[in-house]
Formats: structure tokens, sequence, C-alpha cells
């Protein structure tokens, strides 16, 4: 058929074969500019594991195919250019056979703990079902992009994958009845700044509680602020937390009196009769008559000599009340959106961007193009997943599992990677690293590991250009990481690559063809050279 030969003619001819190499060449140098600036998984899922990569490479492949086959029958001047091409076609075999088969990923080495566990550089999202002993596995996709999954196992509907994203506070309803509030502020002087959000709210992304430096910031129901303007000669402030009333002892005649162990306490009273007993210098909660914490106590007290040694924040929302040292004095003000108030601390100020009573603050991933520095992606980095389960919607993120009730069963959600369980196991035994002179900056890394294959013990030493090879994989030293008791561990990133010996035949070919070709070309032209000097 005409059609049939036109195509056949196009795939082999030279005109094709350059187009499709110089798409091939751009494209390789697009994703390594990629690979550069925004990492070598976003670089793999836009570009090299693509799909339309993916046919690029076979009409490449069948390019060479159509230009060996329109060349036949073997002609004994073209025997190097059938090599090459051998050898082309060859490579292009031995490429599919580790993209298919072939295995990527890293393994986590803690010192001194084994593990044998291979995390791929295939994201997954994990369901385990406890009450009904269920464990279910999806594969996501691969994609750079946002994707919108629409799929659904039982009750639970899978919404929306998002494999690069960043957190972004949003303030959206609450969904209870409690009547906390939530405020945004920042703290600056000339050298520093600093925004951040508290809130009282169960449902928030965001503690009530944190520490900027030396300074304790804590964020506090709006009835204490009131408690704060109370002159107490003893320090102690008592609040009920049902009717958002205090006052300091000397407001209520309590005597306080001192243990046998010198530890203060005092005692009153309440509306209800019930005596509320109180150890201050212990606890902030009141005790029984057994001296057992009472939690169910609407009463607690606030020590304010317990803050005043070091700096210490109280936030309000529209509060805000600290002590300054040099008057020896507690000190509050009210706020205003938008105007700063001068703290007693290195002329730092104070500025409350927003305050609500009626809106949560959520963190709520949203995508972003990752960004790549130093071998590191310093943005985008947290994958995120929407799901629906009973109608209510969810995220799920690689930092953060999500658990819920599910008709009275836990459900537990975890977004993270594959893994593969290999038959023998790593231990660091001793990490070192070199850093460039007069700075903290790695020059060099390496870790010695013991290999534990369950019948003997080896010791390796991995390093740059000296991986570690055994049982069909090979082990690099790729990255490290420091825990919080300063020890460091070490990334070892792993490759599995069944098609190597294909693709190092095709070199072989391809180099013993062009050298052939360019010995056949020159006997041809000495022959031609010949003839031409006796004519």
């Amino acid at each position: 058929m005409n059609w049939m030969k036109n195509i056949e003619k196009t795939l082999g001819s030279l005109k094709f074969a350059v187009i499709i190499i110089l798409m091939f060449t751009i494209t390789l140098g697009y994703g390594t500019f990629m690979e550069s600036f925004h990492g070598t998984e976003y670089a793999n899922k836009l570009v090299y594991k693509s799909f339309p990569f993916m046919v690029l490479q076979g009409l490449m492949f069948l390019s060479i195919l159509m230009a060996t086959f329109q060349r036949l029958p073997a002609r004994k001047s073209l025997y190097g250019f059938y090599t090459v091409h051998a050898g082309l076609l060859t490579i292009f075999i031995g490429s599919l056979v580790t993209y298919l088969t072939g295995i990527d990923g890293s393994i986590t080495l803690p010192p001194l703990t084994p593990n044998r566990y291979i995390s791929l550089n295939e994201d997954t999202l994990m369901i385990k079902m406890e009450g009904k002993g269920k464990e279910i596995t999806y594969d996501l996709p691969p994609s750079a992009f946002s994707k919108n999954i629409n799929d659904e196992y039982e009750n639970i509907k899978l919404l929306t994958y998002i494999p690069f994203a960043k957190e972004v506070k949003t303030w959206v309803p609450r969904k209870n009845k409690e009547t906390g509030h939530s405020s945004s502020y920042v703290i600056a002087n000339d050298n520093f700044g600093q925004d951040f959000t508290l809130s009282t709210e169960p449902e928030a992304d965001f503690q009530a509680n944190i520490s900027l430096g030396p300074l304790n910031v804590h964020y506090m129901p709006k009835d204490l602020f009131a408690c704060f303007n109370l002159q107490s000669k003893s320090g102690f402030i008592i609040w009920n937390m049902m009717t958002g009333a205090c006052f300091t002892p000397e407001s209520k005649n309590i005597p306080i009196k001192s243990t046998n162990q010198k530890n203060r306490f005092l005692a009153f009273k309440a509306e209800d009769g019930q005596l509320v007993t109180f150890l201050p210098d212990m606890s902030p909660l009141p005790t029984n008559e057994k001296l057992e914490i009472n939690q169910a106590s609407p009463y607690r007290i606030f020590s304010q000599t317990l803050f005043e040694g070091k700096p210490h924040l109280f936030l309000f929302g529209q509060g805000v009340a600290f002590y300054n040292k040099d008057k020896a004095s507690w000190e509050t003000y009210q706020l205003t959106e938008g105007k700063s108030q001068d703290l007693p601390w290195m002329g730092f100020k104070l500025t409350l961007k927003e305050h609500r009573e009626d809106l949560v603050p959520k963190l709520i991933p949203e995508y972003v193009t990752p960004i790549h520095d130093n071998g590191k992606i310093i943005e985008g980095d947290l994958k995120a997943m929407k799901i629906s389960v009973l109608g209510q919607e969810y995220w799920v993120t690689s930092q953060k599992p999500l658990g819920l009730m599910v008709e009275g069963s836990k459900v537990e959600f975890n977004l993270g990677k594959k893994t593969l369980t290999l038959p023998y196991e790593f231990t660091l035994t001793k990490f070192k690293m070199d850093t460039d002179p007069g700075t903290n900056n790695p020059a060099s890394y390496e870790s010695f590991v013991n290999l534990f294959t369950g019948k003997k013990s080896e010791t390796h030493h991995i390093y740059m250009n000296n991986p570690l090879k055994h049982d069909g994989f090979t082990f690099y030293q790729a990255s490290y990481f420091q825990n919080d008791n300063q020890s460091f561990g070490s990334i070892l990133s792993v490759n599995y690559d069944p098609g190597r010996p294909v693709k190092y035949l095709g070199s072989l070919l391809l180099v013993f063809g062009a050298i052939w070709h360019y010995l056949i070309r020159r006997k041809a032209d000495g022959k031609f050279f010949s003839r031409s000097v006796r004519t």
C-alpha cells in the first residue's frame, strides 16, 4: 500500500532523523535545566519519564529501524553502518528494560540502627482500616502537576493529588460550636522580623505557644486579659474558665500558707460550696482532698512570678501583657490592627495583623513548582492528597498523616513512598564529613556500614565514586542528615539496572561500528583516489 510505503520512507529519511534528534536534544537540555533548578524528581515527572518523552524515544527507535531496513539487502560497504544502528537499537532496548524493571530509590541509615527498606521514587497512599483488618495501597500518578483522581473505595473518595505543594494559611469557617479565637502578628526590630499565627481553636493548624529565640510567646483566652490588669501582691491570679471571672487571693482574703516542705498552698470555697485547693508552685490545676489533680474543676491559678525572670509575651487576641524588668511591673495594652506596640526587649515592636473569632486558620496545601538548591528541595517538598470521607473533605500530607473515626472504626491515611524490602540489612557504624576550610560547608562525606546477610557481616566504606555493589544493586553516597542529638545519619541512593549489560553491549557495537564504517569509507576513498591517478 502506498501510504504504508510513504510512512516507512518518511520514518527512515534523513530529514525525519534530524528533526527527531534535534527535538530529543532540546528536550534533554530542557530536562537538565529543570533538574538543576527544580530537582531530579520534578525533572523525571515533567520530562524524562513523561509520556511525550517516551513517544519521542519511540519515534527515534523507529527512525533508526526504518533507516536500517531501507538499506537492505546488506551491502559490504554498509557493514559499519548496520553495526552502528544495531548498537543504537540495542541501547534503546536496554533502556526500555531498565525503565520497565529497574529500581531507583534511597535507603536512610540512622546511626547504629539497622534498616532494610528502600524508599522508591513512587508515591502511594496507604489506607489502614483497623476495624476491618484491611490495608489498601493506592499508587498515585507520576504527574508533575496537580491531578484529579476521582476514585472511590467504600466511603472514601480520592479527589486531588498534589505532587509538589506548600502549605498556605487560609481562614475557614469553624465546624464546631466552640468559641475560641485566632490572631496573626508581626514582631520586629531594625535587624529582625517574624510573622506568626496563634490560635486557641482545637481545629486550627496553629499552636497557642511558640518560641522566638529566647522569647516565649503564649496565646491565651481573651477573658484572661482583664485578669492581668489586677494588682496581685502575691503574684497569683485565680481564673474560672466557665465564667471567665478572675480574682487575686488578696481580693478574697484568701491566706497563702506553706506546707512542711515549704511549698505554698491556698484554699477557698467555690460558689457551689466545694473546697478548691492549689499548690501553685507545683501545678496550675487544683487538687482534691487526697491531693490529686482535679482536672474537672473549672478553676486555674496563674503565678506571675514564674514568668518574670525570662522574656515572656502573653497575647489575648487584641490584648498583650508582659513583665517590664526596668519598671519591675506587669504592663497590659490593647492592640489595634495595623498599629505597633513597643516591647521592652531590644527595640522590638509588636503589630496585630488580623484577629478572627468567626474563622479558623488552616494550612491548606497548594501546588508550587519545587525549588532546588545545594542538592535539597527548599520549597515544594510536600505532597498532599485531598480526600472526602462521608461527605467531609480532609487533606493528607506526606508530613502529617490523618486519623479518622469512620462508622465507629479507626481509619489511618498515610501519604508516602512505595517501599521495597531487601533480604539483607545495613547498619551505619560511622559517618565522616569534611568541610571546606574556614566554613561549615560540606566538601565530602563518607559512610562506614555493616552489611548483614543473615550468615555473615561485611564492613564497607561508601563515598563519592566508590559505591557498594551487592546482589545486583548499587548503593551510592547521596546525602546526609542530622538528628536532634547532633549525630549524623546517611542517605544512600539505590539503583538496580537490569538493562545495563544490554546498554553496554549497544555501546560497544556503536563504537565498533563507527570505527568499521570509518575504515570502510577510507578504503573506498583510497581506491577512488588510485583510479583517478591512473586515469
